[in-house]
Parts: structure tokens; sequence; C-alpha cells
């Protein structure tokens, strides 16, 4: 039986592995998956062991999505223009990296009336899940602008350097100014890191938020943006759709 494993830190909470071990299990095939926490620094040592048999894939989440991205031998062509991976491959002695976050995150939108007309948008974050976000909404012909929040205004102008797209553009937390479309993607509000990056009076006038956090299912931004009024979308959906694309990445298996 080959494993397939979590590579993370604050991993504890995740669901991948009852979600993919149900799949294995109700398709009856040969594999396992496990949690794996890792640091920075033994990443490179964990994917090059995994790339010497026993392994079939792995799932990376924050903070090493952009350090996996560039430990991979191969990757797809999303991963290379967002310099990202959140699902590896191990196949033939090489690692071959791709992000289904970007499934995950257009799956979950296909049915929100707001991205039917015309919207403005803000991401927190910069990092692999960010990205994801940012390359999706960026197909979306009815987006006026979308800015990237960050507490490095200098990390958000090199990340939407990745897309040239004149209707990006980058922005310090100190100064946000509320669109019509939130998405919360850094690890605050995880368990263990409780807090939040913004207050509901800094949150009111928006009309949707993303949380893409799904465990807790509240967390203290949803708690803000309900506080605010703001429509929410939490991160269950999202989970479960970047999981199925992964799923089918190691397992040629289509659900």
């Amino acid at each position: 039986m080959e494993r397939i494993v979590l590579l993370g830190s604050n991993i504890a909470h995740s669901r991948s592995p009852d979600f993919h071990n149900r799949l294995f299990e109700k398709y009856d095939l040969p594999f396992r998956y496990e949690l794996m926490p890792t640091t920075a620094e033994e990443l490179l040592g964990a994917i090059e062991r995994m790339k010497e048999g026993g392994y079939r894939g792995a799932n990376v989440t924050s903070p090493y999505k952009e350090l996996a991205f560039t430990l991979m031998d191969e990757a797809s062509d999303t991963s290379k223009r967002l310099g990202s991976v959140n699902t590896i491959l191990f196949e033939g002695g090489k690692a071959i990296g791709f992000n289904t976050d970007v499934d995950g995150f257009r799956e979950s939108l296909l049915d929100e009336p707001l991205l039917e007309r015309s919207f403005s948008a803000a991401v927190l974050g910069t990092g692999g899940a960010a990205r994801a976000a940012v390359e999706v909404l960026l197909e979306n012909s009815h987006l006026l602008s979308l800015s990237l929040y960050s507490r490095s205004e200098e990390r958000s102008a090199e990340v939407i350097a990745r897309w040239g797209d004149q209707r990006l553009s980058s922005a310090s937390l100190a100064n946000f100014t509320p669109p019509n479309f939130v998405v919360h993607a850094t690890p605050v509000g995880l368990p263990g890191v409780p807090s939040r990056l913004l207050e509901p009076e800094e949150l009111r006038g928006v009309e949707l938020l993303y949380e893409m956090i799904y465990s807790p299912e509240v967390t203290e931004l949803i708690r803000a943006a309900t506080e605010a009024g703001v429509r929410v979308i939490g991160g269950a959906e999202m989970f479960e759709a970047q999981a199925m694309a992964a799923f089918h990445i190691w397992t040629e298996v289509s659900l």
C-alpha cells in the first residue's frame, strides 16, 4: 500500500485524511492518507525520500506551497504561473507539482451571482491560496479591479507582477478600502492562530466575504463579517473541490 501525506505545519485540524481515506476505501484503492507535520528545513529531505518509493503523492499546505514549487522536478503550467504547488504526484522517481487550489476556488464560485455583473474584489494574503484566488478572479470579464492586500506592499507587488494585468494592484491592510468581494487567504483564524485581519466597521459596504479556512467553520473574520451584515462563503466547498482534483491526479479516478 502506497502512502499519500499532507505536508505542512499546524495541520492537526485537517480533514484531508478522513476525506481521502473514505474514497480510497470506497474505490478499493491501495493508498493510505496520513499527516506528516514538516518544518521548512525538513521539506526538501521529505520530498527526496518520498521520490525513492512507497509514496504516491502529497498535499502541501500553508506556509510551504511556494517553497514546494521550487523543489519540483516538473510542474503544471498553472503551478508555474502561480509559483505555488499544493499537490504532488510521485512518479518515475520524480516529484510533479500541481495546483488544485485553483480548481477548488473556481468550482466553488460557479453559481455565485455577484460574479455575473461588474464587481471589485480584494484578496487578503500573498501565499499559494491567495494566488489561486487571483488566478480565478482574473479569468472573470466582469472584474473591474482586484487589490492584493498584505502586511508588505513590496511582497504583494512582487506577486501581482506574475500576471501583468492592469486590474491588479498591491495594497497595505493599513489602508483597506472595502470592495464588493473580499477573499481571505491567510492562516489568520486557523486553530492556534486566533485573530482576524479586519473589524466589522472595516467590512461595511462589502457584499460577500469568502473565508478559505474551513476549520473552524466560524472564524473570527466570519464573525466580524456577520456583524457587518456581509454574506459569507466558508471554505468547505473549496476544500472538497480541490481535494477531488488531487484525488484524480493520484488515482486517475474521476468523481
